[in-house]
């Protein structure tokens, strides 16, 4: 545990005056360390709210006593029930009853309540070397004492970007620190260093990843029941980070596949190999557009679930012979129904007789008679 006394019921004070009263404490079921209280509202506060014991400078059996003023309470997070469970080994707590010793039931300990996204990389919005101006997975981290592992991954604001903490993965031990990125000191060519010391390490909230099988089974589960349909979306895991690959229908479909995968507590990254309707139909025509043999041909080109429809009207069977071709190609699509009608018109006897140059990629491709 923490070494300090926290006896439910204490009085809590800021230097400036009481604040409040202890409500509960919060363990770590890892190192069965007390890593936060909770201070119920009262005096000073209007709020409950969630206090790291790092900002506890003494404790006795009826008073603890903060080293934080009374206008820096609002900084850390009010108290919601629903982001704590009862912690199963409360019993072997001594001086403690059922429900006044909780842990935190997501993955970020205490900083779950951030609205924050996970990635493996992110650019460093400050004043960095070059080199290290996009931050991840592996980059180097030491504290004031010494070296304290690597990047596992970074949680990022959604609104401004900025990274808001580095998750780090310890030399020693297996444990998963997440600590402030406020508390980066500096970042050059060997790495990221934090202000802090062995000591605080040890109170940083621990990162606890979800199985693997069972985020990867969340992510199918919400894909088969999301509406527009995303049947054709496959997602495997590795690292923490879900890969979609597969066919949807547009742009709107595709950010919708990755924001569900997302949206999955225990995913870290999205790798977004989807591709769409949309697309296909765009490389089909630019790829008519740019050969010789149909660059002059009006097709419409449809892909339904990557199944290429020509239609229209051409002037000769080379045409539609090619098109086809063409549109099988840059769809890599195993069927190509073409509906193009063969209608010679009043300008094909002179578009028939122009020169074709022919590109070392179809010299191969015959027509047919």
């Amino acid at each position: 545990m923490s070494g300090l006394i926290f006896n439910i019921g204490a009085s809590v004070y800021c230097k400036d005056g009481r604040c409040g009263r202890l409500k509960k404490v919060v363990v770590n079921p890892r190192t069965e360390r007390i890593t936060d209280l909770i201070v119920e509202k009262g005096f000073l506060l209007k709020r409950d709210r969630v206090l790291p014991v790092s900002v506890v400078e003494r404790a006795g059996e009826n008073e603890i006593h903060l080293s934080i003023n009374s206008d820096q309470l609002d900084r850390y997070p009010e108290y919601h029930e629903e982001q704590f469970k009862v912690a199963a080994s409360s019993q072997r707590w001594a001086g403690y009853e059922q429900g006044q010793v909780v842990q935190w039931t997501t993955t970020y300990g205490r900083y779950s309540h951030l609205a924050t996204a996970s990635t493996i990389r992110q650019r460093v919005q400050k004043d960095v070397p070059s080199e290290l101006s996009v931050i991840g997975r592996g980059t180097p981290v030491k504290s004031v004492d010494g070296p304290v592992g690597t990047v596992h991954h970074l949680l990022v604001d959604r609104e401004s970007g900025k990274v808001t903490h580095l998750v780090v993965g310890k030399i020693f031990g297996s444990n998963t620190l997440v600590i402030p990125f406020s508390l980066v000191k500096y970042i050059n060519g060997d790495g990221i260093c934090i202000e802090a010391t062995a000591e605080e390490l040890r109170r940083f909230p621990q990162y606890s990843p979800r199985a693997s099988a069972d985020i990867l089974a969340e992510v199918r589960e919400r894909l088969a029941a999301a509406v527009p349909d995303l049947s054709g979306v496959e997602a495997t895991l590795e690292n923490g980070v879900i890969r979609l690959t597969g066919l949807v229908r547009d742009i709107a479909a595709k950010r919708h596949a990755e924001a569900i995968a997302r949206s999955v507590e225990g995913v870290i990254d999205v790798e977004n190999a989807l591709d769409t309707d949309t697309a296909i139909e765009a490389r089909v025509v630019s790829a008519l557009a740019s050969h010789p043999e149909t660059e002059l041909a009006p097709i419409e080109v449809i892909s339904d679930r990557g199944v290429i429809t020509l239609r229209g009207e051409v002037d000769s069977p080379e045409v539609r012979y090619f098109a086809e071709q063409i549109a099988a190609e840059q769809a890599r699509a195993a069927v190509v129904i073409n509906e193009l009608v063969v209608k010679p018109d009043k300008d094909t006897e002179f578009l028939k007789f122009r020169p074709i140059p022919i590109s070392v990629g179809w010299a191969s491709v015959m027509s047919p008679n």
